[in-house]
């Protein structure tokens, strides 16, 4: 419960980015109705046994070759800190539509993108991981201007029929966060397919910056809602939504964005 109570800014503990089953992913289409989703698309590659050099090098190689094409992605690369599964690398870009998703395929190949990777990469990499997220930002505080060094991500994995009070106590969490000013950035997102994963990832410039805060966020949530058992019973709810909570911290590589 310590690490849970750490999180929104650290809401569920320290925060990467995911989660709808298919069904659930349908259900929430129900919801939004026509508002534009904005999504992320993740790739998360794991190298052959004693080629991570290779296939960084291979990656810096590759990362100049999309910039000279004028990629309109910004892909932000990563490697996690924590843990005993450091061999891999993952590759995020966020900002895109689902309509967004054919024109960048059909600019990918008329650029020969992934063939320029297929020759100089593709053959470090062991195997991949793909991950496409639904970016919420209603009840995110993520700026365009956050400067940082590590992302905390946080993953949940939702029991089955637990959505709806998912949306209405994440929304609870947000708002309050938001209106007693809690001084983190944070973003919520929820992962198409896959086995739902919903994420909290929090930006941090350094280690320093993710000790726990003067005033705990139970604090700041009782403050909000007026009343301290109330701020109790929604986090003992919130955690009671989730059949798992893990945690990592990946380091943000710009060695490898040169």
């Amino acid at each position: 419960m310590k690490k849970i109570m750490r999180g929104i800014g650290l809401t569920i503990a320290l925060f990467v980015m995911c989660g709808y089953a298919l069904n659930s992913l349908a259900d929430e289409h129900g919801k939004k109705g026509d508002k534009q989703e904005i999504l992320a698309e993740m790739w998360v590659m794991v190298p052959k046994e004693g080629q991570m050099e290779q296939l960084e090098q291979a990656i810096r190689e590759h990362s100049k070759f999309r910039q000279s094409k004028q990629d309109s992605r910004k892909w932000n690369i990563y490697s996690p800190v924590l843990g005993h599964k450091l061999d891999r690398i993952a590759v995020r870009a966020t900002g895109f539509t689902w309509q967004d998703m054919d024109g960048y395929r059909d600019w990918a190949e008329k650029q020969g993108i992934n063939k320029h990777w297929m020759e100089t990469a593709s053959q470090y990499v062991d195997h991949y991981h793909h991950y496409l997220s639904v970016i919420d930002h209603e009840n995110s505080h993520w700026g365009s201007d956050v400067k940082y060094n590590y992302v905390g991500v946080t993953s949940y994995v939702p029991k089955v029929g637990h959505w709806g009070d998912i949306e209405k106590d994440k929304k609870a969490l947000a708002d309050a966060a938001k209106a007693e000013k809690w001084p983190y950035h944070w973003a919520f997102a929820s992962q198409v397919g896959g086995r739902g994963d919903l994420t909290l990832a929090v930006p941090y410039q350094n280690w320093a910056a993710m000790a726990p805060p003067e005033q705990k966020f139970s604090q700041v949530l009782a403050k909000n809602l007026g009343n301290e058992e109330k701020a109790k019973e929604l986090m003992k709810n919130w955690a009671s939504h989730f059949e798992e909570i893990s945690y990592n911290i990946w380091a943000l590589r710009n060695d490898l964005m040169q």
